[in-house]
């Protein structure tokens, strides 16, 4: 069986206009309308901006003796955010399976296994994301003086580069699908490598251009890892039947090129800081390791320090270069903030008329970066965590878990180690236990289906986050997001 769809054509086009306009000093907040207010403090604005896709595709399908499969798909892709020959580029991509349970020599083991897949995959697709007109030389109103007058003008502020073009995706899989035991046991696995090349970066220019530096093709990152499924289901001779299905994926991310510039890193000392270099995970944590308190004033003297005038209980930065000095040299990986393995579980359970089902979710080797008021300690008289209560260094407690509260001074809590918790965890998502009412009952009041449950949310996490009060699943930094929230419905769905 062959099967061919015909190459295709559609256009995309996307037009954006705006405007805005605000004055201040009206005379009071009844006033509605915009004219009223004062002339010395106004001002207003507009932008218009427009892009476009145009692209060409088609698929072939083939497949022989039900046994030997092949997909072709191929697509050209045209972008107006660029120009001149780098406008449209090519996308393939090609798969097959071949299905050994159908295959002679198979029969023997068809009483266990009873479908058997290997496939594999190759395809390239494109990304198209970058800013409007990136390529085009654009100008800025602006401001100067002539003569003695502030006159209006326009200055370019950016170097244009019309080289740009689409950042490219490209992944190769190998998978193995199976069904055992009269189709009970379920298993998939796929193992991936994909390899984006082309990630804008804006790489340094020379200063005596004066324009900003413009972004470049030039990123590579690779993602290596495997994808696991597994379900087993079965009903016994009593009604109970069950279903329980598990997922677990590994992923290894690493930035490979930044065409020999970086490393490119962002952040502050007390907020999370990141890097992007080569060799290491995308956007991983960057800070100081530390090695416990310090205890004495003997200790202290005797090994280099982050500020001057350091007091027993205040954080030993390591120097990690062994130059007698503490700086931004010291500084290491510290912590991934991209989960390596994530990984789920499924079950149902059926007896009769009661069903009851749970979803759970988690990830582990991920770290979260405390900063704001949950690591300052009250250091600037803000609200903190309970956590930190009893729990701070003093001649009397040595051991204690965080350093001593330094009033308006934040040299305890610069991004290091001690910031960084395990973000892992295992939550249950959703637990529903339901009840489906006797067909006799539904047959008096006329209903075809009726069914009573009491579901769950968010009910239970297990994490080293919980004791922050801190929603794992949330980025980095000063918890500034709505939490999620933990949810119990009681409910009857009827269907007459």
């Amino acid at each position: 069986m062959v099967l061919i769809i015909c190459q295709c054509h559609w256009y995309c086009c996307r037009i954006f206009t705006a405007i805005n306009a605000y004055r201040e000093d009206f005379y009071n907040n009844d006033v509605q309308s915009i004219g009223s207010g004062s002339d010395n403090n106004k001002n207003s604005g507009g932008v218009d901006s427009q892009w476009g896709l145009r692209s060409f595709f088609g698929r072939v399908n083939y497949a022989l003796a039900d046994k030997y499969l092949f997909e072709a798909n191929a697509r050209y892709d045209g972008s107006s955010r660029f120009t001149g020959d780098k406008v449209y580029s090519f996308f393939p991509s090609f798969s097959a399976g071949w299905r050994l349970s159908e295959e002679k020599f198979f029969e023997p083991l068809r009483a266990v296994v009873g479908e058997l897949k290997v496939r594999g995959s190759w395809g390239r697709t494109g990304n198209q994301a970058v800013g409007l007109y990136s390529y085009f030389q654009t100008l800025n109103s602006s401001t100067y003086t002539f003569g003695g007058s502030v006159v209006q003008g326009y200055v370019q502020s950016n170097l244009a580069n019309p080289n740009l073009t689409w950042e490219t995706t490209a992944q190769t899989d190998i998978g193995l699908d199976a069904q055992l035991w009269n189709n009970r046991l379920s298993f998939t696995f796929d193992y991936y490598d994909k390899l984006t090349d082309g990630i804008l970066l804006n790489l340094p220019i020379p200063t005596t251009v004066g324009l900003n530096a413009p972004p470049q093709n030039a990123g590579k990152v690779g993602n290596k890892g495997i994808e696991l499924g597994l379900t087993y289901r079965n009903k016994t001779k009593s009604g109970f039947s069950y279903e329980i299905g598990g997922n677990f994926a590994q992923n290894n991310n690493k930035v490979i090129d930044l065409a020999k510039t970086g490393p490119y890193i962002s952040g502050s000392d007390i907020d999370p800081r990141y890097i992007i270099k080569e060799g290491l995970p995308y956007n991983a944590h960057w800070g100081y390791k530390t090695d416990g308190l310090f205890q004495t004033a003997d200790e202290i003297k005797a090994y280099p320090t982050l500020v001057t005038n350091m007091k027993p209980g205040d954080v030993k930065y390591v120097d990690l270069n062994n130059d007698g000095k503490i700086n931004s040299d010291d500084m290491t990986f510290i912590g991934l903030t991209f989960p390596r393995y994530t990984f789920g579980l499924n079950t149902n359970f059926s007896y009769k008329n009661f069903t009851l089902f749970t979803q759970w979710q988690g990830a582990a080797d991920v770290d979260t970066r405390l900063s704001g008021a949950l690591a300052e300690m009250g250091n600037y008289e803000g609200f903190t965590h309970k956590i930190y209560t009893d729990n701070y260094w003093t001649p009397e407690r040595p051991n204690a878990r965080f350093p001593r509260p330094v009033k308006l001074d934040l040299r305890n809590v610069a991004t290091s180690d001690r910031m960084i918790i395990d973000g892992s965890y295992f939550r249950m998502k959703t637990i529903q236990l339901s009840y489906s009412l006797p067909k006799g009952l539904l047959e008096r009041v006329k209903a075809g289906r009726a069914t009573v449950y009491v579901s769950g949310t968010n009910l239970l996490t297990f994490s080293k986050l919980n004791e922050w009060n801190l929603d794992p699943e949330a980025d980095s930094g000063r918890a500034t997001y709505y939490p999620q929230t933990s949810l119990t419905t009681v409910g009857l769905n009827v269907q007459f």
